[in-house]
């Protein structure tokens, strides 16, 4: 199956061997539309990665029993019947084989680019927020355009120049 996902929010922890089971389609939802592994796993709630790993390190006896429950727990929806039983040893085949990696616990907001990129990133952010307070307060204190004259000040009405003498 020529199916290209990304998956940019985990692509440091995971990499692309689970796409082609996960893009797999399954059947299809009471509007027509396609249901692809992914997307059934999400509508369950059950992150599919993290699913996807759990079932490639199963026997493949087990992981097709353990998707055929996870699809039979889908909302049966009249315009189609999604044939668990018969696709389930299909898309388990779909597996990666052979030494599966393991996902990383993204646990905190920094979790895949570590503490000291963490420690960075705060630093600037801070650094930047500060500036931004420096030059909020320093525009309140300017003089406003022009070479420090006030604005508002009010001007002086010109006035005439004075007059001349006349010799008779």
């Amino acid at each position: 199956m020529g199916v290209d996902m990304t998956h940019a929010a985990l692509s440091p922890l995971i990499g692309p061997e689970f796409d082609e089971f996960l893009g797999a389609p399954i059947g299809e939802d009471r509007n027509g539309t396609t249901l692809s592994v992914l997307s059934a796993l999400a509508r369950l709630d059950v992150d599919p990665w993290d699913e996807a790993t759990s079932l490639a390190r199963m026997p493949r006896e087990a992981a097709a029993e353990r998707l055929t429950a996870l699809i039979d727990a889908l909302p049966r929806e009249p315009a189609s019947a999604i044939p668990s039983q018969t696709s389930a040893a299909d898309l388990v085949a779909l597996l990666p084989k052979g030494k599966i990696p393991s996902i990383r616990r993204s646990d905190g907001l920094f979790a895949a680019t570590g503490l000291r990129q963490a420690q960075i990133l705060v630093a600037l952010c801070a650094f930047a927020t500060m500036m931004l307070i420096v030059f909020a307060i320093s525009a309140l204190f300017s003089p406003g355009p022009g070479n420090g004259a006030n604005p508002s000040a009010p001007r002086a009405a010109p006035t005439a120049p004075p007059p001349r003498k006349v010799d008779p």
